[in-house]
């Protein structure tokens, strides 16, 4: 049998170095702070959009843009915003039968510039490298560039011409950056955007519309599907 004081020591021993080998071990925290509070951005993505009822506002196309984005308080930031949407418009000719008007489509570019504020729901942290966010915000949508080949070929009065003019732009987002190192994020976000879109002066005629169906004007939505990758410092 052991001597009595040998066994005490060595289980003191014991349980002095299970002790500190328990005390050197943490539990990984699946949060992790977001060191940097700016970021440069580069986009890409998918838009679907409502063309209106009289089917003259652009519609579907492809997105580029960019991103200048700063964080401040503990959930909240800024982000600045520049689209650009390559789209097409179907060209109508109102002096046709109403089943016969479709000239064909045409391109018809816009630019969106917006401000949104933006807010974080794990914080200024993220949980495994995910952090959420919702944001919303407004600016202005203009169009860059559109076709008028078709316009012009049947020689189309100018007042039958549709133009997408500068319009207010509001937009509301939900999405999320996705941090694969301490300084690159990709973000995957689902965009709306709403903005009024213009009945040509031409299509509210008396001859044209004598029953006055026709607005002058209504508000359309834009729904994009949106991929980004970013840089912070």
């Amino acid at each position: 049998m052991p001597h009595p004081k040998l066994f005490t020591l060595s289980l003191l021993v014991l349980l002095a170095t299970t002790g500190s080998d328990a005390a050197g071990q943490t539990i990984p925290s699946p949060y992790k702070f977001i060191e940097n509070s700016q970021e440069w951005a580069i986009f890409a993505g998918k838009t679907s959009t409502d063309p209106g009822r009289l089917g003259l506002g652009p519609q579907d196309g492809d997105l580029l843009g960019g991103r200048y984005a700063v964080a401040f308080g503990s959930v909240m930031a800024l982000d600045i915003n520049a689209t650009w949407l390559m789209s097409e418009r179907d060209v109508l000719d109102v002096s046709r039968p109403e089943d016969d008007r479709l000239l064909g489509r045409s391109d018809i570019d816009l630019v969106v510039m917006d401000l949104r504020l933006r807010l974080n729901v794990t914080g200024q942290r993220s949980w495994h490298g995910i952090q959420p966010f919702i944001a919303f915000g407004g600016g202005v949508a203009y169009s860059s560039s559109t076709d008028r080949t078709l316009e012009l070929v049947v020689d189309m009065p100018a007042d039958e011409w549709y133009a997408f003019g500068t319009r207010f732009a509001a937009s509301l987002v939900l999405g999320s950056h996705f941090h694969v190192s301490e300084k690159i994020s990709l973000r995957l976000e689902g965009l709306m955007n709403l903005w009024k879109i213009q009945t040509p002066v031409g299509w509210q005629t008396v001859e044209v519309d004598p029953l006055g169906d026709n607005p002058k004007s209504e508000w359309v939505s834009a729904y994009s599907l949106v991929l980004g990758a970013a840089w912070r410092f």
